[in-house]
C-alpha cells in the first residue's frame, strides 16, 4: 500500500530533524562558530556554482524567501547581502539551528518552521524565492511550486535547484541499489524514492522539470555536472573522456530560473 502524502511529510521531518542538511561528518562542536564556519567552508568548496546562481548580493534591499532553508547556510548570505530574509524548513531543528546561527552572527532573518507546500505567506509578497535541493523531498512538489508562485510578487524570480535523473549520480544509484540488489526492471524514480535521502525523494528529467514550472516565463532548465557525478561511490566512477563529452547535460543537479509575469 502506498504511504500516505501526510505519513510521508512525517518521515521526511523526522529524517531531516535527525540530519540537518549540510551538517554531515561535522566535527565541531554543534552550535559553536567553529561549525558554522565549517559547515559554509564545505558547502561552497563541494557546490562553488551556488554564488553564480543565487547572486546574493544581486538582492539587497529586496524582500528573499528561501524555501527549505536547512542550516542556514545560504540563508545567511543572503541576509549578509542586505535583502529582508525569510526562510520556511521543515525542520524544527534546523529552524533551531539557523535561529542560534543568525545569532551568533549578529545578523536579522525571519524564519518560521513551515511546509513547502503550504507557505505561511499572503499573495505576492516577495522579490526572489530561492530553494536549493528541497523541492524534490516534499511529497507534492506541484503544490509547492503553486505556492512559491503564489507568494511571488510579478515580476519576481525564482532560483531553485532539483535533482536530474538522467544523470552519472542516477546511473551510479541504478548500479548500487538497482542492478546489485536484482531489481533490474524497477524504475529509476522507484529506486531514488526509496535509497536516495529521505523518503520519497524525486528527480527530475529537463521535459519533466519545464512542466513543473511551466507557469513561470523566461524559463531556464540546465543541468550541472557536480562532484558527486564525478567522484567514486563505492567503486563506480564515470570515465573522465565519457564525462567531458557530455559536460553539464548528465549533471545531477538542474538549475531553474524564471519569472512571475
Amino acid at each position: 500500500m502506498a504511504m500516505s502524502r501526510d505519513l510521508l511529510k512525517d518521515r521526511v521531518r523526522e529524517y531531516w530533524d535527525n540530519k540537518p542538511c549540510g551538517t554531515g561528518g561535522v566535527r565541531s562542536e554543534e552550535g559553536s562558530i567553529e561549525y558554522f564556519e565549517e559547515i559554509e567552508n564545505h558547502r561552497y568548496n563541494v557546490e562553488p556554482f551556488i554564488h553564480s546562481f543565487a547572486q546574493f548580493t544581486h538582492w539587497h534591499g529586496k524582500k528573499t524567501l528561501e524555501v527549505g532553508c536547512g542550516c542556514g547556510t545560504d540563508l545567511l548570505q543572503f541576509a549578509r547581502a542586505g535583502a529582508e530574509t525569510y526562510g520556511v524548513d521543515l525542520s524544527p531543528n534546523s529552524v533551531e539551528l539557523v535561529t542560534k546561527r543568525l545569532d551568533l552572527y549578529g545578523l536579522k532573518a525571519e524564519v518560521r518552521e513551515a511546509d513547502a507546500e503550504t507557505l505561511p505567506f499572503p499573495d505576492e509578497q516577495f522579490d526572489l524565492v530561492y530553494s536549493w535541493g528541497v523541492l524534490h523531498h516534499t511529497p507534492n512538489p506541484p503544490q509547492a511550486v503553486e505556492e512559491i508562485y503564489r507568494v511571488l510578487k510579478p515580476g519576481g524570480v525564482i532560483r531553485i535547484m532539483i535533482y536530474h535523473r538522467l544523470s552519472w549520480v542516477g546511473l551510479k544509484i541504478y548500479l548500487l541499489q538497482g542492478l546489485r540488489r536484482g531489481k533490474l526492471f524497477t524504475p529509476l524514480s522507484r529506486i531514488i524514492a526509496e535509497y536516495q535521502e529521505s523518503p520519497g525523494t524525486k528527480a527530475y528529467t529537463v521535459k519533466e522539470a519545464k512542466r513543473l514550472f511551466s507557469m513561470f516565463s523566461a524559463l531556464e532548465v540546465q543541468p550541472i555536472l557536480t562532484c558527486y557525478d564525478i567522484t567514486n561511490w563505492r567503486g563506480i566512477s564515470p570515465p573522465k573522456w565519457l564525462v567531458n563529452l557530455f559536460s553539464n547535460r548528465l549533471g545531477w543537479f538542474m538549475l531553474i530560473s524564471g519569472c512571475k509575469q
